[in-house]
């Protein structure tokens, strides 16, 4: 009756994500231009899938992960699917990308009470870890969905993700359940397991029992769903990377724009691409290829223009204008200025008002 059930609510469910996420299925997507993206759960997966992407590719790479990442964080109708998952089967699916952050699309509410006990400990939370890195490298060396028993005795489902050039960027995963009706562990080694992270045989073993049994259909059609959700991640991404290809110079620009009025203050690189959206890496290796220039010696270049014009224009002294075009020292600004000058800005003030009094 349960499968039944199941089976009419997940066609039901496929149906609705067929219909909200058909831009981004196979067949209907806009034909965009993919680029390799992120790091991989080992140096074994990179070789195999990302073709040994160069270091300024690997930034950029990373960017697009990140901003992809937030952008799949604020999708209410994920959260609302992993709602009736959650309400269709007691599961809880979720997203890790391929740097090992999650989603938490249930928000930790509807966590297996016998995995909150296990990972509440010290010991139990480093092995689920360790159980589910080496589980989703599994999967992305596989290049398909692993169904597998995790160190507690729950099965899980992984679905790795990848994008159009075979880079892994993620996995799908749902669990935490018992496969059939048989538990995996007997009541001795749940207690035993309890006995190892001090925990209460009697209360970890009430939790473990109750976990939720699927059938092995029940199991495929999870295994499905959580393929479709995929499809609808990547296709978020992919749009993302296409944008930021489009959107990157103009950005740029913005930047540039900013450093021109706002030079006089502490800027860093790292609050300017939290401004703009952009990993500082991303946007030391933009600016450069846009501008032509890196962003500090850009950033210096225009304080001491400015410094240059106060020099021979006004007559503030040297360490008002030093502060007033953004050095944090006059000792920063001698030398910078020295650097590019080849004289001091007493040195340059001297002649400049010499010239200027013979005209």
């Amino acid at each position: 009756m349960r499968e039944n059930f199941f089976h009419e609510h997940f066609r039901f469910l496929y149906a609705h994500i067929r219909f909200f996420y058909r831009p981004f299925l196979p067949g209907n997507r806009n034909p965009i231009e993919k680029i390799p993206a992120g790091n991989i759960l080992s140096d074994e997966v990179t070789t195999i899938h990302s073709g040994g992407l160069g270091m300024a590719r690997q930034v950029q790479i990373q960017s697009y992960t990140a901003r992809a990442f937030a952008e799949l964080g604020k999708e209410k109708r994920l959260q609302e699917y992993s709602n009736i998952i959650f309400q269709l089967l007691g599961l809880v699916i979720d997203f890790i990308s391929a740097e090992g952050e999650t989603l938490r699309l249930s928000r930790g509410v509807h966590f297996n009470p016998y995995c909150v006990m296990l990972r509440k400990t010290p010991s139990g939370s480093r092995a689920c870890a360790e159980c589910d890195v080496a589980n989703a490298r599994k999967a992305a060396l596989l290049r398909e969905s692993i169904c597998y028993s995790c160190y507690a005795g729950l099965t899980e489902i992984i679905y790795p993700l990848f994008d159009a050039h075979g880079t892994y960027i993620g996995s799908m995963t749902a669990g935490q359940f018992h496969l059939g009706e048989r538990p995996l562990l007997t009541r001795k080694e749940v207690f035993e397991l309890a006995r190892r992270n001090g925990l209460s045989g009697h209360t970890l073993w009430n939790h473990y029992r109750k976990s939720v049994s699927l059938t092995a259909a029940q199991k495929d059609g999870l295994t499905g769903y959580l393929k479709i959700i995929g499809q609808h991640l990547t296709g978020i991404r992919d749009n993302l990377i296409f944008m930021d290809k489009i959107d990157m110079p103009d950005k740029i620009r913005e930047v540039k724009h900013y450093l021109d009025g706002h030079y006089a203050e502490p800027l860093k690189l790292a609050d300017m691409a939290r401004r703009f959206s952009i990993s500082p890496d991303y946007l030391t290796h933009m600016f450069r290829k846009e501008m032509n220039i890196a962003f500090h010696r850009y950033l210096v270049l225009r304080r001491l223009t400015e410094a240059e014009k106060m020099l021979s224009g006004t007559e503030l002294s040297i360490r008002e204008i030093a502060f007033h075009c953004g050095f944090g020292s006059i000792s920063q600004f001698n030398r910078f200025f020295k650097s590019e000058k080849n004289c001091t800005p007493g040195m340059y003030r001297s002649k400049n008002w010499k010239c200027r009094s013979k005209d």
